[in-house]
């Protein structure tokens, strides 16, 4: 399929929270365009008080401080004429072309002009709602545009950036759930390109939802209190701020819970601190989700499509994250689905790529006349058809409300009918080379056995689990500080084969369990995994054996011996929702685990690997779900994807950087290296192309203090490049606002190893954020970011600790230590 005409082209994905623009230069390359050093630009917009309309960020800015003059998101106000901000009423169109208008402005800005432009639209929109979208684009800076449905950019995307070789006539299941919309579809390959042949949505189903039942959630628990009914029913410019304020708190505990068992929001007004767990999440958000499963089966039967002859399952969209969309749709639909690389760039870049006829209900040369609605006609391929017929958003509760109703709420028009469940289908799954899931799909589960079934932990850090290791003094590497030792041959006779857990509630440094005797040498690494049938831990000694040890009996459940040694064990969630482990073995040879399994599996070589390169960090995470390991060197960067087995992304590092290190975006949508440039400055590394970012530290923020070492941790999602200053203190910058944050902490030495992610420590009956770290003394301790207390994890007698973790069990963090004597132990962080 050719790109289109020749020259700088733009596309552009209006969404209902955010909105994404990607351009496409002369030379063929694409690259998405940056809004305040961000790809993905809120869609909101507030009125300031000259009459005009700030967008994007500084708009959210504007509206924490005047909430009657802020819309969120004006995609969802399509079918109205206009709507009140403030004192002043605006037209729809002028909302979203102020939108569109700072796209263009930054297009022109960075490439200049678009020889042309495309704009992404809901397949399900009919001509009216095309023409409002149009108009706006007209009225902005993006002039005459060309307009694409959003399934059919996706097909484009997944085709021509993908490289998936798709036949004519072969089918692609598109599933997009974004914030406030849902959308299925099964668009066909033709010999022009792609057309949707089967869809339908729910304006009124997305994540927003998920939030708004997270608040009527904690409105059975606490609507009796005073100050609720102000809350979640807003008069007062002050209420409605403390309502945005709780919707935020809201939506980061959501994404928090898809990587940790439990969260804690603040409730404005009612001052207290509301507790959720992960197990809640599921059961609110499982409802919402199983309407889509049910859409989409209901589109896959419309199309007459047997899924094992159809090139896949493909999700878009930024909610279709959570990891319990791709685990329901693989049990109902029996197939696996695919996670797009970057979902939420996914439809605007395939825009810029898509060269089929523009279906634009609106050509600016020439005075608009409406289609004639053609008669209904049998499903063909050359039909596109919606399932049910479209209605106008109906109004939310204020619950899934951005902000309260500022005009009167549209007429309710009768629900479509729903669509008739499928059941599943017959046909093997699509599995990628290493199948993680087993090679059958799963039997049909009865509501009765969903309900029973227990919900399976993962720890989803962001895209991609980043650095857990330091650079030390001079910033050179800080490795495994006794790797080259000789070590005793293994003796099973010797090991412990169970312990006794005690998970009881103790003062923060409480010993509470221990496994004497794990292993008959130190303790080299530790993860913690959380499947179906609860928490395991794997710890493996230099003797190359690991073993796994139930959490809640206490019982050695397995000990595997990869026939190599050990370099370290990272849990890592699969594309399935399961959570894997990942063993490097001597010479950088990847082995996997899952629970399907119940073994650890070799991998096919990554390039770097095969190729005899030296890599000296490596670290897995996910890259859209499918578990990834990473590859840095002085030189060059690899990113391996373990599942599919196959090289993600590989370059070489800019001349004069040094000491790479990972960190991923906090939505997940790239992954980027920080790094030390020659003058021992830090800076940023673009993960898909290479090229330096900045990072926009200037002196007088950081005050004259020198970086003499650094590495990065992470606060739930948020990547912190943690700076080792000449004060002596640790200074903490927000790598995606680009800001410092959190407070200063002293340290003790440059040869301090930090585990990479912060847990919750409780000091006192106050949490605590906290950083778990092993001192040059080999210490263990656990120090409060906010207050410096410092707690011990020190035994009586026993060895030197040289790991630290955390582990999860029943829904409570406890820190893990491991010894140079191969004993492991479980210590209370007092929550």
């Amino acid at each position: 399929m050719s790109p289109g005409p020749q020259g700088t082209s733009l596309g552009v994905d209006f969404g209902t929270s955010h909105t994404i623009a990607v351009v496409r230069r002369a030379d063929g390359s694409v690259r998405p365009l940056l809004f305040d050093g961000a790809p993905l630009m809120p869609s909101a917009v507030c009125a300031d008080g000259d009459g005009g309309l700030l967008v994007g960020k500084d708009a959210v800015h504007a509206g924490r401080r005047h909430p009657e003059r802020f819309e969120p998101n004006p995609k969802r106000l399509i079918d109205l004429p206009s709507t009140l901000l403030g004192e002043r009423e605006f037209a729809v169109a002028d909302l979203i072309a102020a939108v569109l208008d700072a796209v263009a402005d930054e297009c022109r800005r960075v490439v200049g002009r678009p020889a042309q432009t495309t704009l992404t639209f809901p397949a399900e929109w009919g001509p009216a709602r095309r023409r409002v979208l149009e108009d706006a684009a007209a009225r902005s800076g993006l002039g005459a545009v060309r307009m694409v449905p959003e399934p059919v950019a996706a097909a484009t995307y997944y085709a021509e950036t993908l490289k998936h070789r798709a036949a004519v006539g072969s089918s692609i299941v598109v599933y997009d759930l974004g914030a406030g919309t849902f959308d299925a579809s099964v668009v066909r390959r033709t010999e022009t390109g792609f057309e949707t042949v089967a869809l339908d949505g729910r304006g009124d189903l997305g994540g927003l939802d998920i939030d708004a039942a997270l608040i009527e959630h904690l409105g059975s628990v606490y609507g009796d209190r005073d100050g609720w009914k102000r809350l979640v029913n807003p008069t007062t410019i002050e209420e409605r701020r403390s309502f945005r304020e709780f919707q935020e708190e809201v939506r980061g505990a959501k994404e928090r819970l898809s990587r940790h068992q439990q969260s804690d929001i603040a409730i404005p007004l009612l001052d207290v601190e509301a507790h959720l767990t992960r197990t809640e999440l599921e059961q609110l958000a499982r409802p919402h989700l199983e309407q889509t499963i049910r859409v989409t089966q209901a589109v896959i039967r419309a199309a007459d499509l047997n899924l094992a002859d159809s090139a896949g399952v493909f999700l878009v969209g930024g909610a279709s994250r959570m990891p319990l969309v791709a685990t329901l749709l693989h049990r109902e639909l029996g197939v696996a689905p695919t996670v797009l690389d970057q979902p939420e760039v996914v439809v605007a870049e395939g825009s810029v790529l898509w060269s089929g006829p523009d279906t634009s209900t609106l050509s600016l040369q020439r005075p608009y006349t409406p289609p004639a609605q053609p008669a209904p006609s049998p499903l063909t391929p050359q039909t596109a058809v919606s399932l049910a017929p479209h209605t106008p958003h109906a109004p939310r509760t204020s619950y899934r409300q951005d902000s309260p109703p500022r005009t009167a709420p549209l007429p309710q028009s009768p629900p479509a009918p729903s669509a008739q469940a499928l059941p599943p289908r017959t046909a093997q799954p699509v599995t990628p080379p290493m199948s993680v899931s087993g090679s059958d799909p799963e039997p049909p589960e009865t509501d009765a056995d969903r309900l029973r079934r227990k919900k399976v932990g993962r720890r989803l850090l962001a895209g991609f689990i980043a650095v857990d290791l330091l650079i030390i003094a001079g910033l050179a590497w800080y490795f495994n500080r006794d790797e080259g030792e000789d070590v005793d041959p293994f003796d099973s006779g010797v090991i412990a084969t169970a312990f006794e857990p005690n998970w009881t509630t103790a003062e923060a440094g409480t010993l509470l369990s221990e496994i004497t005797g794990a292993h008959t040498d130190r303790v080299q690494s530790l993860a913690a995994a959380e499947n179906e049938g609860g928490t395991t831990l794997f710890s493996a000694g230099d003797d190359g054996v690991i073993r796994q040890w139930d959490m809640a009996s206490g019982e050695m459940v397995d000990q595997f011996d990869i026939g190599t040694g050990v370099q370290a064990l990272w849990p890592v969630p699969a594309s399935n929702g399961d959570e894997l482990v990942v063993a490097l073995g001597t010479g950088t040879v990847p082995y996997v685990w899952s629970p399907e399994t119940g073994d650890f599996t070799e991998t096919l070589l990554p390039e770097m690997v095969a190729e005899g390169a030296d890599n000296l960090y490596n670290r897995v995470g996910t890259v859209e779900f499918y578990a990834t390991l990473g590859m840095l060197n002085d030189d060059e960067y690899e990113l391996f994807d373990l599942q599919n087995q196959i090289t993600r992304s590989r370059f070489d590092l800019p001349d004069g950087y040094g000491y790479p290190r990972f960190y991923s975006t906090i939505d997940g949508a790239s992954m980027n290296i920080v790094a030390v440039t020659g003058d021992q400055t830090v800076d940023v590394i673009d993960g898909r192309t290479g090229e330096p970012m900045g990072l926009n530290m200037s002196d007088d923020q950081m005050d004259g203090v020198v970086t003499e070492a650094f590495g990065v941790v992470y606060d739930f999602h948020t990547p912190y490049a943690m700076l080792y200053g000449d004060d002596g203190l640790l200074h903490f910058w927000d790598l995606e606002g680009q800001t410092p944050a959190l407070s200063p902490l002293a340290y003790e030495s440059l040869d301090d190893e930090f585990h990479y992610e912060m847990v919750d420590m409780s000091l006192d009956g106050d949490v605590e954020q906290s950083l778990l770290y092993i001192n040059e003394h080999d210490e263990a301790r656990a120090v409060a970011i906010g207050t410096g207390e410092t707690v011990d994890f020190a035994s009586d007698g026993g060895g030197s600790p040289l790991k630290l973790v955390d582990v999860t069990v029943d829904g409570v963090q406890y820190a893990v230590t491991g010894d140079d004597q191969g004993n492991i132990r479980f210590w209370s962080l007092g929550q």
